[in-house]
């Protein structure tokens, strides 16, 4: 039986161990609930196609909650077709702003933008390497002066920098209101920028609805401070032992480690009634 029919979980962090392998006993524990009827949704900042190898790894067929909730797409790994469930770009001129912004101050960040399924960066640098590395996808090399400015639908902004720029970036944000925006950090060195609107949480109000399930039928297991807004909405939110203090002290569980299968013990523990 199913004590949670509806759990959603974040990948880095959470559901993959630090070499970004899913643990053996983490692909059994998320198949045993999908055979019970649980839904068993990935939640993440990572773009649509950098999801796509996980959810097969998993057999799952359920929407992907990607770019932190701006983008949740349905995908049909037979036709290898995408569909649009929900989405929230940041408002048209935001993303150039920001870029100018960020030029003006002179702050060494590498600028990311994600728009639908593409990746598109100014050039190559030791921080998207990273991340291309950890998600497997790689991003297109175009001047986003040049592409912003013309209006490109922006889903999300990703900025990567050391720990102390990222401090001043996020001061940036704040003293900007009118930019409607949500800043926050999957990572020390990270900040994951989108839509106020947009959160984990809406998307786990929208996949409730979605399924007819009720929130206080929902959990949750994350690790990052984008983690929180859907780990103290749903019924029961759960941090794995690696995750950030912040989330660490407004979790209702801790379970173990990403690296030593959290997301197993989560499922195991709490979602499936024995």
């Amino acid at each position: 039986m199913i004590k949670y029919p509806l759990v959603l979980s974040d990948i880095d962090g959470t559901l993959v161990d630090d070499n970004g392998a899913i643990p053996d006993h983490v692909v059994q524990a998320v198949q045993a609930y999908s055979q019970a009827g649980g839904h068993f949704v990935l939640a993440s900042a990572r773009p649509p196609l950098a999801m796509v190898d996980i959810a097969r790894q998993l057999d799952l067929t359920v929407p992907l909650v990607t770019l932190n909730g701006s983008l949740i797409v349905t995908y049909d790994p037979h036709a290898g077709s995408w569909d649009i469930l929900a989405e929230q770009p940041l408002y048209s001129r935001v993303p150039i702003q920001l870029y100018q912004t960020i030029v003006t101050h002179q702050l060494p960040v590498s600028l990311n933008v994600y728009s639908g399924l593409a990746w598109i960066a100014n050039q190559h640098d030791q921080w998207n390497d990273q991340e291309a590395a950890i998600t497997g996808t790689w991003p297109l090399i175009k001047p986003l002066a040049q592409r912003l400015a013309t209006g490109l639908t922006v889903h999300k902004m990703l900025a990567m920098a050391a720990p102390t720029v990222i401090d001043e970036l996020t001061a940036i944000i704040a003293a900007h209101p009118e930019w409607h925006v949500n800043a926050s950090r999957s990572k020390d060195t990270y900040l994951e920028i989108s839509d106020a609107s947009v959160s984990k949480q809406s998307a786990l109000h929208l996949l409730a609805d979605h399924f007819n399930i009720s929130l206080a039928q929902t959990m949750v297991i994350g690790d990052g401070d984008n983690d929180l807004p859907m780990l103290t909405t749903a019924g029961l939110g759960i941090a794995t032992g690696n995750a950030r203090p912040t989330v660490l002290a407004q979790a209702a569980q801790t379970v173990a480690s990403n690296t030593d299968g959290g997301v197993a013990e989560a499922l195991n523990d709490y979602a499936l009634v024995h």
